[in-house]
């Protein structure tokens, strides 16, 4: 976007309302303009104070305009996973996979992505980031782990992944992140993957920063959910000293390593059935747990199919979450998904586990709607 000179003082007059962080990043791009214009009496860079003024006019703008960027320390985390930093909305449509019979026709699911909400981000999720910023070089890779979020439910993982040689372990693109997410491939020498306390599962999809990201260097995001409430996340790592595809079947990997990252810094609110004063559903600014076989019309059903064992998210037809000021957040219903992602509880069997693609505020929910029964949630 550029501006004409009267455009940004026009814009610079303006009285406007800031955060900290926003003020932080004005008082940065005034000293850059401070340098820019005495570097520009030496160098003859007569341009240099427009450009930094115009990053200014960009900030002010940001922080004050409704749907416009979000700026903040955890910009990348929150804008990619809770927002549409990186993501378009796509209405549903069909396409041709490979079901290794000469293809089938499916419908991808409508997807909605809406800004972030800076003051919201600040008190509902920036708090309770963990920067982590652990790397390790992996032969030609360096991978970085940047930091965590998480409830103890669920959460999510930012990764950096680097090879000045190219990414070849890891497929990633736009159609792993609206299908499964990404995944490693036959040209890796290494794997890594999320495990919670006392070696419980965690499950996870894994999407890519595209605009970011280039063929060195991968921003990854792992959306999980984890079995019943974690209280340590470890990040296994495992290296082979060769390509998965050479290995044999003896092979054993020469070096492993389990990173603890910490987890549940969220607060994680827990609802109740009041009939037998079981967990209902638990719910968080970026996650809810719903015990599908405690209330919601489907506990005869799910015993007679799926016992104690594993539910399928297929038993989930809708969910919605009605705000007091009318509005709604549909999060799944036919055709669509508006989910980073979703996965029934590998050791809890009636537990579906969901990561919301954007932030909620529960003070603000006033109902919730599974399949056809409407709870209150106040």
């Amino acid at each position: 976007m550029l501006y004409t000179e009267k455009e940004l003082q026009d814009t610079l007059k303006k009285d406007v309302t800031i955060s900290k962080e926003t003020e932080k990043r004005m008082q940065e791009t005034y000293a850059q303009i401070r340098r820019d214009t005495k570097t520009s009496k030496k160098r003859g860079r007569k341009h240099s104070s427009m450009v930094a003024a115009a990053a200014l006019a960009v900030i002010l703008i940001s922080g004050t305009t409704a749907g416009a960027a979000y700026i903040s320390a955890h910009t990348d985390l929150l804008g990619n996973v809770f927002g549409q930093q990186s993501r378009a909305t796509k209405e549903a449509y069909d396409t041709v996979v490979d079901n290794g019979k000469g293809g089938t026709t499916v419908t991808m699911p409508s997807r909605e992505y809406v800004a972030v909400d800076e003051a919201q981000a600040e008190k509902l999720v920036e708090p309770y980031v963990e920067d982590l910023n652990i790397t390790r070089k992996i032969g030609d890779y360096t991978l970085t782990i940047i930091n965590n979020i998480s409830d103890g439910n669920a959460g999510v993982l930012s990764l950096k992944l680097e090879n000045p040689n190219g990414i070849k372990a890891i497929h990633a693109d736009e159609g792993t992140n609206e299908a499964k997410g990404a995944y490693f491939t036959q040209d890796r020498d290494f794997y890594f993957y999320l495990e919670g306390a006392d070696e419980s599962l965690v499950a996870d999809k894994m999407t890519i920063d595209s605009k970011k990201s280039s063929d060195t260097c991968y921003y990854l995001y792992s959306s999980y959910v984890c079995s019943a409430k974690n209280t340590d996340l470890k990040f296994h790592l495992e290296q082979y000293g060769k390509p998965v595809s050479e290995l044999k079947d003896d092979d054993m990997a020469t070096q492993k390593e389990d990173i603890a990252l910490g987890i549940g810094k969220m607060p994680l609110t827990s609802a109740v059935n009041p009939e037998n004063n079981k967990e209902q559903f638990a719910y968080s600014a970026i996650s809810l747990s719903l015990n599908l076989a405690n209330g919601f019309g489907l506990d005869d059903e799910i015993q007679k199919e799926d016992g104690q064992t594993f539910i399928d998210p297929y038993y989930l037809k809708k969910l919605v979450l009605k705000y007091k000021d009318g509005s709604e957040y549909t999060v799944l219903d036919e055709n669509v998904d508006n989910t980073n992602y979703v996965c029934g509880e590998m050791e809890n069997g009636d537990t579906i586990k969901i990561v919301f693609n954007r932030i909620v505020d529960w003070s603000q929910v006033e109902t919730l709607v599974v399949n056809d029964v409407e709870i209150s949630v106040q």
